[in-house]
């Protein structure tokens, strides 16, 4: 008797750590009040464009958000505050005659421009499932860009412009939502839907992400996505070209890896491809109806960490 209790007590103890370690994992946000959770965004863009004037245009930008949890309130709210921090950015656009650069020290405006940027602090609500519920201050502090000396309005029109599309509230709601708010609203599940806007050249346009939890380890779990992006409709404008309409499709795959205590994303590697079809609804030098493509190619490369 003593030694089947012995051996029972034994594979119990092998048992339970296993029955432990196999039950669901939490797919949620655990964040602590006073910790800061770090993620380092790198972005590479290409864009080619069938147009006349077809030369390359390509983007690069590197930062760091900061998020500073003030406080968790029950059920579901989550309070921090944000900041950038090591901006780097470059654009080369030729035939648009557009050449930003924050490394060759050319421009003092865009040095001032980053530097206003960099460190301020503004304030998100989110869920536990990373739903960004609000957001106040880095909206204003883009308007306050406007008033800093400048030399040269059309330079510090192309400049504010390529910041607001890169760091500015639309651009870091896209990159949140992208990156942050992918778990499901119901939990567990192996399988999942999330629709997010993303804001692509001040557009925005509608991603469908499905997300696929691909295996969990003792630290990680690793999901996989596929997300399907399509305009809320047409887009017209009016351009160098006149007034045109546009239509946005394409695709963004996800390889995450999260953190099994905290939630957090330790490490994602994404790659977007869009298609913009441009239609010439009218114009003085291209014919009514022409239709224009333009591919656009993003790799994004995130590291996250706490501080």
């Amino acid at each position: 008797m003593n030694s089947f209790l012995r051996h029972g007590s034994l594979l119990l103890l092998i048992w339970l750590p296993s029955l432990m370690f196999a039950q669901d994992p939490r797919q949620s946000y655990l964040l602590k009040p006073g910790e800061t959770y770090l993620l380092q965004i790198e972005i590479q863009q290409t864009t080619n464009s069938e147009s006349t004037n077809s030369d390359e245009i390509t983007l690069y930008s590197k930062c760091r958000m900061e998020f500073s949890i003030d406080s968790v309130s029950e059920p579901d709210l989550i309070y921090a505050s944000v900041q950038y921090s090591d901006l780097n950015l470059s654009m080369l656009a030729p035939g648009m005659n557009l050449d930003v650069n924050s490394n060759d020290g050319r421009s003092q405006l865009l040095a001032s421009m980053m530097d206003s940027i960099e460190g301020f602090k503004f304030r998100i609500i989110t869920d536990s499932r990373g739903a960004l519920l609000a957001q106040e201050g880095l909206g204003n502090r883009f308007e306050s860009l406007a008033d800093l000396p400048a030399q040269d309005s059309s330079e510090q029109d192309v400049i504010l412009n390529t910041l607001k599309e890169t760091y500015g509230p639309d651009a870091f709601s896209s990159l949140y939502t992208l990156f942050v708010t992918i778990y499901p609203v119901i939990r567990p599940m192996n399988n999942w839907t999330n629709d997010v806007t993303y804001y692509f050249n001040t557009k925005p346009v509608q991603i469908v992400n499905r997300y696929h939890l691909a295996r969990t380890t003792e630290e990680i779990m690793i999901i996989q996505g596929l997300g399907m992006i399509n305009a809320q409709g047409k887009f017209r404008e009016k351009t160098d070209l006149g007034e045109v309409e546009s239509v946005v499709s394409g695709s963004q795959t996800y390889d995450f890896q999260m953190d099994r205590e905290s939630g957090w994303l330790k490490k994602c590697v994404s790659r977007q491809r869009i298609l913009i079809e441009t239609t010439i609804v009218e114009s003085r030098y291209l014919p009514a109806g022409l239709k224009i493509p333009s591919y656009t190619e993003t790799l994004f490369e995130i590291d996250g960490s706490l501080l």
